[in-house]
């Protein structure tokens, strides 16, 4: 294999749906995008699931502008179902995901636009357009990632030594310091 081939299927998403910004109409319109059985396999792995049964997502978007001043604005609702092992016994846990998410993509090309956005006050994130194309199928894995449980664990299971203690019911580790004080 050679470098440009490695390159290559390191920069290419599991999940992948571009389209040219400018190709995307202006004002609103509506997307449903699922992903196919391999690339939900491919995205498990990626994200060390046992399995991703599905991810289908519907996108709202609302484009305003063009060429260097384009901006996208994404309304989005994922869902998925998904297995992965629990922390504990790694038996297979299994969870349904339904969230909706919402992103800002812009040609921002000065520092000085990245700047005056931050200071304005505003929460919401915007992500760069890059080379004037949208990914769309990486921004839906992306959102799904920040969903998916990073400890799941069955119901009514707890390991040896897992116990949750409170400030209360634990003791002070200083107390012993507290009785050499009054001797």
């Amino acid at each position: 294999m050679n470098n440009k081939t490695i390159t290559e299927s390191m920069a290419t998403p599991e999940f992948s749906r571009p389209i040219p910004a400018d190709s995307i109409k202006i004002g609103k319109s509506d997307h449903k995008i699922d992903a196919t059985h391999d690339e939900c396999s491919d995205l498990a792995k990626r994200f060390g699931l046992l399995d991703l049964n599905f991810l289908r997502a519907h996108l709202k978007l609302n484009r305003k502008g063009q060429g260097d001043s384009l901006r996208i604005y994404v309304s989005g609702h994922l869902s998925a179902k998904l297995s992965q092992p629990c922390v504990i016994t790694l038996e297979p846990v299994i969870s349904e995901i339904e969230t909706d998410f919402v992103v800002i993509l812009d040609t921002i090309t000065e520092t000085l636009k990245i700047e005056s956005e931050i200071d304005s006050g505003n929460d919401d994130i915007i992500d760069p357009i890059i080379d004037a194309t949208v990914d769309f199928g990486e921004l839906i894995a992306q959102n799904l990632a920040i969903e998916i449980d990073p400890f799941p664990k069955l119901r009514d299971v707890d390991g040896p030594g897992l116990t949750l203690e409170t400030a209360e019911t634990r003791e002070n580790p200083f107390a012993v310091l507290k009785n050499l004080k009054t001797k």
